[in-house]
């Protein structure tokens, strides 16, 4: 659960997240929507918008877009309402949609080209299972240090 996870270990564990799309830039496919896949392409843009402001900061840009995505998974895809509540600008992502949404396309084709499954979940590039316990379990497996590990014995 992104929402439980991020709770968790959102202020210790950098999180990569890939809004997934397969196709071709033109013609591009996404499970949960038709092409041309607009709200996969706002995540996109999303996150592109949130590691501007953030100056590079991986930290900070995911202190925008984790709780952006639960906001969205939770209430039914609520763009602006997700936006306004965690502090995305919006003139940011429909610019960006406007003017990089093709570019990020292109890169995300090419970053989600190997995944064969979603989710897709990786910690430190092993391929975890997509459950709580089990991401956890790989987390504190690998830094025992993290907060949230405190409890777990691995």
């Amino acid at each position: 659960d992104l929402k439980q996870l991020y709770a968790d270990f959102g202020t210790e564990v950098k999180m990569t997240l890939n809004p997934f799309v397969y196709g071709t830039a033109s013609s591009p496919n996404c499970f949960d929507e038709a092409s041309p896949c607009i709200l996969e392409q706002t995540s996109m843009c999303v996150i592109h918008v949130a590691t501007q402001a953030a100056n590079g900061d991986a930290m900070a840009a995911q202190a925008k877009y984790v709780p952006w995505l639960v906001c969205m998974d939770s209430n039914g895809d609520p763009v602006d309402q997700c936006n306004q509540q965690v502090g995305v600008d919006s003139a940011a992502v429909q610019s960006c949609l406007k003017n990089d949404a093709a570019d990020l396309l292109k890169q995300y084709l090419q970053t989600d080209a190997p995944i064969r499954a979603t989710p897709t979940t990786q910690v430190n590039g092993q391929q975890v299972k997509a459950n709580y316990a089990a991401i956890k379990q790989a987390i504190c497996g690998a830094d025992s240090t993290v907060s949230a590990c405190a409890s777990v014995v691995v």
